[in-house]
């Protein structure tokens, strides 16, 4: 089913994407009071009732919750974990937007290995330390050019229903979790610069030492459970488009 463009998403839509992003990059954080509805229906220029049916989507997505008498307050714990420390701007969006890019992408020279979560992976994926790991390697090409490198760390459990036939079938690795049943539901990420060492240089052509893009992040399916923590370092010369809007003030 086709979506609207992004000014035609209802504004209620967008004004809770826009509160999300700010609970996401640590703005309001957990067990946070948010503004009352009259101070966000000023900000946000919209009414209390486009405000009131804005939270209620954050509440039926488990991001804020509601007391009686006192206003609505950030989760806690969110479903998912934000962003720490605290960082700029979070910008979201719809991953349809990516099912959509993702006709002309595929992943070259795949390789994978099993390893054991270190502290800082198992933190990322809820798994306890030691807990076997499966990380997937590739050149990431669009409309068959290099432009980066996929890696992506999965649970020994998710692994195990990426079958080598499904693996075969799978363009990326985010294919091969929705042929696998653990279709990804929502993501966070991180942008970094970085620089090319020698190894995804010659994989992409480049050299080393060439400035590129880090976007690491993690992946979660429907139930809220990671499913992938993930990294796409992106070379030189590929260039990323953002498509933002602003909610102008009724006349």
């Amino acid at each position: 089913m086709a979506r609207p463009p992004g000014p035609e998403r209802p504004l209620y839509v967008r004004i809770a994407m826009s509160l999300k992003a700010r609970i996401l990059a640590g703005h309001y954080r957990p067990g946070e009071r948010l503004p009352s509805e009259d101070e966000l229906a000023g900000t946000m220029a919209a009414s209390r009732g486009t405000v009131r049916q804005a939270l209620g989507e954050l509440r039926d997505a488990g991001y804020v919750v509601s007391r009686r008498g006192s206003g609505s307050y950030v989760a806690d714990p969110l479903p998912i974990d934000p962003l720490s420390p605290q960082s700029g701007p979070v910008y979201t969006g719809f991953l349809d937007d990516l099912d959509n890019e993702a006709h002309h992408v595929r992943e070259r020279t795949r390789v994978q290995d099993t390893l054991r979560a270190d502290r800082a992976l198992a933190a990322r994926l809820k798994l306890p330390v030691g807990a076997p790991v499966v990380r997937y390697r590739a050149t990431r090409l669009r409309d068959d050019v290099p432009y980066g490198i996929a890696t992506d760390i999965v649970p020994q459990a998710v692994a195990d229903r990426i079958t080598a036939d499904v693996l075969a079938a799978s363009p990326t690795l985010v294919d091969a979790l929705t042929l696998a049943r653990r279709q990804v539901a929502e993501s966070l990420q991180r942008v970094e610069p970085a620089l090319l060492d020698a190894e995804d240089a010659e994989r992409c052509g480049a050299s080393p030492g060439d400035p590129a893009l880090a976007i690491t992040g993690i992946a979660y399916d429907a139930e809220h459970v990671p499913v992938n923590a993930y990294t796409l370092t992106v070379i030189k010369g590929y260039g990323i488009g953002l498509h933002l809007t602003r909610v102008q003030p009724a006349s």
